[in-house]
């Protein structure tokens, strides 16, 4: 009787009995299950690297598109971040929310208007520069920031057959991207980085610690419709869950990591997503230091938690080059390699092994990785 007397009298036990009985609707929307797409480990993997071909189908000879082989992985946790998005730190977890406030002119949810996103032009020249003053105000320690992949094509627009046409009709249109990927591997990064930073007048930046960072977000909200989830760095494995891959597009090849399914992965996201909330993660930090996050793996799913008529997504992503000051770079942020050398893992890349040039045919794509890597087990 005195426990249940000292309940009666105790406001905050009061409070403790109505969360655990009146709010447990709460609590199971705290997470869901979901379905994610890992690559699936193949031998052939170890000789021949995966790549994917981005134009029609119809445009390529039969079976030429790609060999990448994914496979489904159904009733996996994806837990809700929202009220508690401030417990996730970019340096932790590879990623984070940064709420801006909607009302302010200089937000990023303000660079322009929502029929805006159409125009190529201003996406690239405004968005751009709104990318790069919200990274300077929020990434702590930084020197500069250069947006490089600003394209209009970032801007991803669900078609009504997606997912049954998983990278838009007839390969056109961009989709949410089921595949579990992390978008550029650290070899990838720098290659990529190189020309937008030369225009800056970066012609050396081996002396600086470097990161390329992704900034996401819907353009209308609340997003209930095939958000985007995030991997806790901390659950991989980079030296056995990542593959190495090439995305291949007309005018260059991207080098990035398809991911192989692990038990223990732990994933998130943030239901009812609004356009001020700001997804920040990473694609590679060339600061190896202990407990940093160096990579954030990602990957769209269908929202068990959304209503079936929800609004098809929309979203704008974009990719900077972070640079910390003069000074502030490792020895040799690559000098450790995976084991297994069928994988260039996050923290090093094999000497002997250089990305093809640009120019390579696709057909013998397969075949000069094979003899590249042929030795190599």
């Amino acid at each position: 009787m005195w426990r249940l007397e000292r309940i009666r009298t105790c406001p905050r036990s009061l409070r403790s009995l109505r969360a655990l009985f009146f709010n447990s609707s709460v609590q199971r929307k705290l997470s869901t299950r979901a379905t994610f797409h890992y690559l699936e480990d193949r031998t052939e993997y170890k000789t021949t690297k995966p790549y994917h071909i981005n134009l029609p189908e119809r445009a390529l000879p039969p079976g030429l598109q790609s060999n990448e082989v994914s496979i489904p992985y159904h009733g996996i946790s994806v837990a809700d971040i929202r009220d508690r998005q401030h417990n996730f730190k970019l340096d932790i977890h590879g990623f984070e929310v940064v709420v801006e406030d909607a009302n302010d002119p200089s937000s990023l949810v303000n660079c322009i208007g929502y029929e805006d996103y159409a125009d190529e032009a201003l996406v690239r020249s405004k968005v751009r520069e709104g990318v790069e003053a919200f990274l300077k105000r929020h990434i702590s320690g930084c020197e500069d920031v250069v947006a490089f992949s600003h394209q209009a094509r970032q801007v991803r627009r669900r078609d009504q057959q997606f997912p049954a046409l998983p990278r838009g009709t007839d390969g056109r249109i961009p989709q949410p991207v089921q595949g579990v990927h992390i978008d550029m591997t650290p070899d990838g990064a720098r290659s990529e980085i190189h020309e937008s930073l030369l225009a800056r007048g970066y012609s050396d930046i081996s002396t600086r610690r470097w990161a390329v960072i992704s900034t996401w977000r819907p353009l209308f909200g609340p997003l209930q419709d095939w958000p985007l989830a995030m991997m806790d760095y901390r659950s991989l494995d980079v030296f056995r869950d990542l593959i190495a891959s090439d995305n291949i597009y007309l005018h260059k090849i991207r080098e990035n990591y398809n991911v192989l399914w692990n038990k223990s992965h732990k994933w998130y996201f943030l239901e009812n997503h609004q356009p001020n909330e700001v997804l920040v993660f990473k694609t590679f930090d060339t600061y190896a230091g202990k407990g940093n996050a160096r990579a954030c793996p990602h990957a769209a799913f269908r929202n068990p938690l959304g209503p079936e008529n929800a609004r098809p997504r929309e979203s704008h992503e974009c990719l900077s080059v972070v640079l910390f000051p003069e000074g502030s770079a490792e020895p040799n942020p690559y000098e450790e390699v995976d084991p297994r050398c069928s994988t260039i893992c996050l923290i090093g890349m094999p000497n002997n092994i250089q990305p093809l040039p640009s120019e390579t045919p696709p057909e013998l794509l397969g075949q000069k990785l094979a003899e590249m890597r042929g030795g190599i087990e």
